[in-house]
């Protein structure tokens, strides 16, 4: 059947309900018994050939989207939140959806975990879903997820881009005096290790991701966003991370980020052109810095060996134990 035909809510989701106010009720369960639909939650449903392509990310907002088909007026939290407004994840997407408890004691059912008010007015997204705030999600996330995952999260909410006229979606200011205000609570002290190792200089996760696991594996801490005159152009080249006191500069991502940054920002060059223009940029610095290159990408630095062992070729020495 003609799938475009039934109604449509927040998300592309179909329900059962919508359905039958149209007299269409019929249909979704034909084109549901023959396997087009799939059920996100009781009543509200997919295309199933949707359904395949989406990611764990996809899939729990698609969850968040059917529990706000049952739960009208419901406000989201934590990781769930965090993924409605837009916020990268790194590391394991939980299944449960998290949402504010209407009493004031939260409980588990049916795969959504409420959690007790602590939050100060909602916001509401473009697809007119309630969420906890931006701030009260960065802090409830720092406080149930693991840092890697939290830490990504308040980075990218306070990376200001240097090619446009963005701003930020929130300030460290902004973000420590929330937490002063909520202070005492559980997990507090999980939630200021985040605050103090946060930063408004990473371009992407893998530099957050990067950031933890030289920490973790005992190099020195890097300078971030290191400004270099290119001696041939007189451009500005910002480095992910430098090390000037042993002659060392770290790219994370490689030729992926450049391309990645010029398709954003309306670039008409060619690949072979960007990843030209880039090698010439690197070739720039070292005439100007004299410093060794390390470059990495994504797959190097989670598993961590590959990354301490380009560190350590560039002439990167490890200064103490290794965290764990």
């Amino acid at each position: 059947m003609d799938l475009d035909s039934l109604p449509r809510s927040a998300g592309g989701l179909i329900t059962f309900g919508r359905s039958r106010e149209i007299g269409m009720a019929a249909s979704l369960l034909t084109a549901r018994d023959a396997g087009d639909l799939v059920a996100v939650r009781r009543g509200v449903y997919l295309e199933s050939s949707r359904h395949a392509r989406l990611t764990h990310v996809e899939r729990h907002r698609s969850q968040a989207f059917a529990v706000a088909e049952q739960r009208p007026g419901v406000v989201f939290a934590g990781i769930t939140a965090a993924i409605l407004l837009g916020l990268p994840v790194v590391g394991r997407v939980p299944d449960e959806i998290v949402v504010l408890a209407p009493a004031t004691s939260g409980r588990r059912r049916n795969g959504v975990k409420e959690i007790v008010r602590r939050t100060a007015e909602p916001d509401v997204t473009a697809d007119g879903i309630a969420t906890t705030s931006l701030i009260d999600t960065l802090i409830e996330v720092a406080r149930t997820l693991p840092v890697l995952t939290a830490l990504t999260m308040v980075d990218a909410a306070l990376y200001v881009p240097r090619f446009d006229t963005a701003t930020a979606m929130c300030t460290l200011d902004e973000l420590r005096e929330r937490f002063d205000a909520l202070l005492p609570f559980p997990g507090s002290r999980r939630v200021s290790v985040v605050i103090e190792r946060a930063t408004h200089l990473a371009e992407t996760p893998l530099e957050t991701l990067s950031r933890i696991r030289i920490d973790e594996l005992g190099f020195p801490q890097p300078e971030l966003q290191v400004e270099v005159v290119r001696p041939r152009t007189g451009r500005i080249a910002h480095l992910d991370f430098a090390w000037r006191e042993y002659g060392v500069w770290g790219e994370a991502d490689g030729d992926g980020k450049y391309l990645g940054n010029a398709r954003r920002n309306g670039d008409r060059r060619s690949v072979a052109e960007i990843v030209h223009d880039e090698k010439q940029r690197e070739n720039e610095v070292r005439a100007a810095t004299k410093w060794a290159c390390a470059r990495w990408d994504w797959l190097e630095a989670w598993r961590t060996a590959p990354l301490r062992a380009t560190l350590l070729e560039a002439g990167l020495p490890i200064v103490r134990r290794r965290r764990r």
